[in-house]
């Protein structure tokens, strides 16, 4: 299953700082307009994917793909990130959309004059092959999506699955990718909502579960097909099109058919690659980049970036953490009151100055939501309720004291009179999780727990034995909003065991059958006590956020993040910020101050007429 969170695939992938890839053109250059309004010249930003890779498919469906989401590759949407309204979005090429039937029915209007790169109108029928084969690649399901309907050739209905009540629905299915399906089309199997229909069954019929789980087997093997398809040309609807790459650089030319071309004033836009936030820090230092994404980097390196020329922040707030997180299936990680006296042994400021002095703030709760959040839904009372955990080993030890642990000769020893060590893991690359691992470490060890740092190779390892239960500490990016759904799915979802399907929740043990595929890393218990609260399901919390109203999340949001406190299947260390670079030399009119735009790619600002020639 592709993960549709970008902004926060983006972010973790700017951490990463491995060997360097180059890249040949400047920013300064200029071309000859493509289409009307044009004022010319090259816009150079920074690839958020991180690698360009040259043999890969212009796919967007291929995990390698060269695809490039707000400037080639289009949505209907595009998330405002508001935490108010979870699915408030910006247009893309749905113009706007309407719902019925209690939320159940988008009916979606497409922009008048969309069209693809070579003139051909976009269609209610390339957004219905486009959403078909997100089954195949498992972004349909989670967004709840059952049917698409095309009422004409500018107008589809998109269908919630039955018996789902999604309160996100609008937002989820319209930031799924739209692909023209003069190109993709043939892929699929005549009977492919057939199929569709079939892989949803959620009864309790024998023969009808296994006819969908049958079908659910065709879809995971068309989508691989589909992923690896390789199209001739790049067809954008988007208000660029791909023109050429190297492994340093995709150059993408303007495209005159573009609905919106007229508010497009770039001719052309290099997205340089990057292997490492010291590459970025260079290209910034050196006034390459007229607009780089949140990087990572110390005060040092930030004063060295602003005193160049025409170098600008753009700061916004980001719904993002990085934790602590425990793999409760381990002794004795599985005990509240070890994560407790863990949490009072952290100081968090100083990791977090360590760690993350220009792009952070250390957490003051660990709630599951970012702080900001945290006030706009909690009560001052809920709020004193709740326990910061502030740096104290005096607690810390009467916490393990009371759970039978000992200091001996300066050591802890477990209550079975074993030594107590620890290995907290993070990832080659994420220089500010490394950093925090060294802080943790020295603070652990020195009040008596020997605490080493070991790093995996990569992301992708670590993920997934991560997901494997390898790991019984790491580090976690968690409090994804805005939706809080999200937020809290994080922490209450498949990391720890809760799946939806066929619109009703299910719990997998670390030991299931389906353990490693469906990633129960976490293993919280799925009811426990909570001081002035009671008995509370977080599994079944969540799973209720994602249908009532955001009017009526409150209730559920205080319980949830009183528990999530208690408990602690995390720490919280700090909340990022969204610290991007703009270059005002050659390029002005940025969108300053708008948090939801600054969350998405300058494509996007772009296409909506900001960033003119100076």
């Amino acid at each position: 299953m592709r993960l549709r969170l970008r902004h926060v695939a983006g972010l973790a992938a700017l951490a990463v700082g491995l060997a360097a890839c180059t890249g040949s053109s400047g920013s300064s250059g200029s071309s000859s307009a493509s289409g009307s309004g044009s004022s010319g010249g090259t816009f150079t930003a920074i690839n958020e994917f991180g690698t360009i890779h040259p043999g890969a498919p212009k796919n967007p469906f291929n995990s390698s793909g060269n695809y490039y989401p707000s400037y080639d590759e289009m949505q209907l949407c595009w998330l405002a990130y508001s935490a108010s309204n979870p699915n408030a979005c910006f247009p893309g090429l749905a113009k706007s959309w309407t719902s019925s039937d209690g939320g159940r029915v988008l009916t979606v209007h497409l922009q008048p004059g969309a069209k693809w790169s070579d003139g051909a109108p976009v269609t209610a029928n390339d957004v219905k092959v486009s959403l078909a084969i997100a089954f195949t690649q498992g972004t349909a399901q989670p967004a709840n999506l059952g049917s698409v309907k095309v009422v004409n050739s500018s107008t589809v209905q998109l269908i919630q699955s039955p018996g789902a009540n999604d309160n996100t629905f609008a937002s989820d299915v319209l930031q799924l990718p739209v692909v023209p399906a003069k190109v993709y089309g043939h892929l699929l199997p005549a009977d492919i909502w057939s199929l569709i229909a079939t892989s949803q069954y959620g009864g309790s019929s024998k023969a009808k579960t296994a006819a969908a789980k049958k079908a659910s087997g065709t879809l995971v093997a068309l989508g691989k097909k589909i992923a690896a398809y390789a199209p001739s040309q790049d067809l954008s609807a988007g208000p660029y099109v791909l023109s050429s790459l190297n492994p340093g650089e995709a150059v993408l030319t303007k495209n005159k058919y573009f609905y919106a071309a007229s508010r497009v004033h770039p001719s052309q836009v290099v997205l340089r690659a990057y292997s490492g936030n010291s590459q970025i820090w260079n290209y910034l230092i050196s006034g390459q980049l007229d607009a780089a994404p949140y990087t990572a980097m110390p005060t040092n390196i930030l004063h060295k970036v602003l005193s160049v020329k025409g170098n600008k922040e753009l700061v916004s707030r980001t719904f993002v953490a990085a934790s602590l997180g425990f793999n409760e299936h381990d002794y004795p990680y599985n005990l509240r009151s070890v994560r407790q006296a863990l949490a009072y042994l952290i100081n968090r400021q100083a990791v977090q100055k360590v760690a993350e002095p220009v792009s952070g703030s250390p957490s003051k709760y660990t709630t599951g939501m970012i702080d900001s959040v945290v006030h706009d839904y909690l009560s001052s009372g809920q709020m004193s309720k709740l326990n910061t955990y502030s740096y104290s080993p005096s607690k810390a030890t009467h916490l393990l004291e009371g759970a039978g642990f000992k200091k001996v000769n300066g050591q802890w020893m477990l209550p079975n009179g074993k030594p107590w060590t620890i290995t907290v893991q993070t990832v080659n690359g994420f220089s500010d999780w490394i950093e925090a691992s060294k802080v943790i470490s020295s603070e652990l060890t020195t009040f008596g727990i020997p605490t080493t740092a070991k790093i995996s190779p990569d992301y992708a390892s670590y993920l997934t034995e991560l997901a494997n239960g390898k790991y019984a500490v790491g580090f976690w990016l968690d409090a994804l909003g805005p939706n809080l759904y999200t937020t809290y799915q994080r922490l209450y979802g498949t990391n720890d065991g809760y799946v939806v399907q066929g619109g009703k929740l299910t719990h997998q043990g670390p030991n299931a059958p389906a353990a490693a595929e469906q990633g129960n890393w976490e293993d919280t218990p799925t009811t426990y006590q909570v001081p002035g609260v009671g008995a509370v399901n977080p599994g079944e919390l969540t799973f209720k956020l994602s249908q009532v109203p955001v009017a009526q999340q409150r209730a559920i949001v205080a319980k949830l993040a009183q528990a999530t406190d208690y408990e602690l299947p995390v720490i919280q260390l700090w909340n990022y910020l969204n610290v991007q670079f703009v270059n005002t030399s050659r390029w002005t009119d940025f969108p300053s101050g708008n948090e939801g735009l600054l969350n998405n790619q300058p494509g996007l600002w772009i296409s909506m007429g900001y960033v003119h020639k100076r």
